[in-house]
């Protein structure tokens, strides 16, 4: 429990940290109100698109879609379910508009990447984040895809919006890894495609932070709306997807993949994907702020009980 307790209140303090940079560069004036579009198209059309590149390129591979295929279908299966069930989730709890595809996008979408492959690394090993690596490739492609599509201006799809830089990195990606062509290591493109890739998940933190910035500190944390959602995000479906996995009969890794990914609080896009569209983002930026502060006692807790259903799988 302590080690689940200190690697999670680790990756917040990174994550609150940068996030109040941004809040003090905007609330101090020393970045013009437009810099939020600025950040969010750096993350929207050359961050975000780099790191998706080499994670398909590296991971979307035939040695390892025949190494690990059924847990590519496993995380297809459950990517299809999750954004079912936010879907769902998103027409009861939220109004028609912007407000619903929000809530389609956080029910569905963890930040499984920058947060959830440390923690899951530091607590069960490297072996078992390799596998969550390769059940989270569907779940990837599925973010720049349909994630982004959710926020689209006034629900209006076009061809450009379509085909964007997020779903085209995927796409080069995949085929690049299916067809085998190398990615030399530590080579110039590869150094370059991970040097933009790390940029992304600190540019989206300032951003929420940024967006953060027009409220006052006093309103930060006190949606009650916030807490209530974030508590279906970080309990809700993890219990769920649990409950209904043990019915099952799953167990082991099968079991504690799913579990454990849609235990991680909601993903930063949530916030540079509509501002990168012109689209209000401060609820979501609130409710990512306090998603993340609620981890830090939540997630140790769903850790806790996975590591009590799955003992044999252990760092």
């Amino acid at each position: 429990m302590g080690k689940v307790v200190g690697l999670t209140v680790s990756n917040v303090g990174i994550l609150l940290v940068l996030v109040a940079v941004g809040y003090f560069l905007r609330a101090s004036k020393k970045l013009p109100d437009n810099a939020g579009k600025m950040l969010s198209m750096l993350s929207a059309t050359v961050f975000c698109p780099a790191y998706t590149l080499r994670n398909m390129w590296q991971n979307f591979t035939m040695d390892r879609i025949r190494e690990n295929g059924l847990i590519v279908l496993y995380g297809v299966l459950f990517t299809l379910i999750v954004i079912g069930l936010g879907l769902l989730l998103a027409r009861i709890f939220g109004k028609p508009g912007l407000e619903r595809r929000s809530l389609s996008y956080a029910f569905a979408i963890p930040n499984y990447g920058y947060f959830g492959y440390p923690v899951v690394a530091g607590v069960f090993g490297e072996a078992l984040k390799a596998e969550m690596v390769i059940f989270c490739l569907p779940l990837s492609i599925a973010t720049n895809s349909y994630g982004y599509l959710l926020f689209t201006p006034n629900g209006k799809l076009t061809w450009k919006r379509f085909f964007n830089p997020l779903l085209l990195s995927s796409l080069i990606g995949m085929i690049l890894g299916i067809a085998g062509v190398p990615i030399p290591e530590k080579s110039f493109f590869d150094s370059l495609l991970s040097m933009a890739g790390n940029c992304m998940s600190p540019v989206a933190m300032l951003l929420a932070g940024f967006v953060l910035g027009s409220f006052p500190i006093g309103k930060l944390l006190s949606s009650f709306k916030a807490y209530w959602l974030s508590a279906i995000r970080l309990i809700g479906i993890p219990a769920l997807i649990c409950a209904g996995l043990l019915l099952c009969g799953a167990e082991g890794k099968w079991l504690l993949l799913p579990t454990v990914v849609f235990a991680m609080p909601l993903g930063l896009n949530l916030v540079v994907y509509p501002e990168s569209q012109g689209l209000d983002s401060g609820d979501n930026a609130r409710m990512c702020c306090v998603s993340y502060v609620l981890a830090i006692v939540i997630l140790p807790l769903v850790f806790a009980v996975v590591k009590y259903l799955c003992p044999g799988i252990v760092a």
